[in-house]
């Protein structure tokens, strides 16, 4: 299993969002638990959030869990505004 955090760009929006999914996506075959750094990330737009909501489903499928790691206060708003503080596994480190 792996169990390093995988590093969101600095904006996970509509013209990084794509590649970076394709990216993640196999970095988590077959994993049973991912983390995803947020530290960094300082702006998330729709396309960041359904690539983030994504790979929860991928991972669900296979009877795992994503951790969504430090989240900016900025990322952290965005979030729980849209109530998906509920579906994902929030760790402040």
């Amino acid at each position: 299993m792996n169990t390093n955090p995988i590093t969101a760009p600095n904006e996970l929006c509509s013209s990084t969002a794509r590649l970076w999914k394709e990216r993640v996506s196999k970095d988590i075959a077959n994993q049973t638990e991912a983390s995803i750094d947020l530290s960094k990330t300082r702006f998330i737009d729709s396309s960041g959030l359904g690539v983030l909501l994504s790979l929860n489903k991928t991972l669900q499928a296979q009877g795992g869990v994503l951790k969504l790691l430090n989240p900016s206060s900025a990322v952290t708003q965005l979030i729980e505004l849209t109530r998906l503080h509920r579906v994902f596994e929030i760790v402040h480190a």
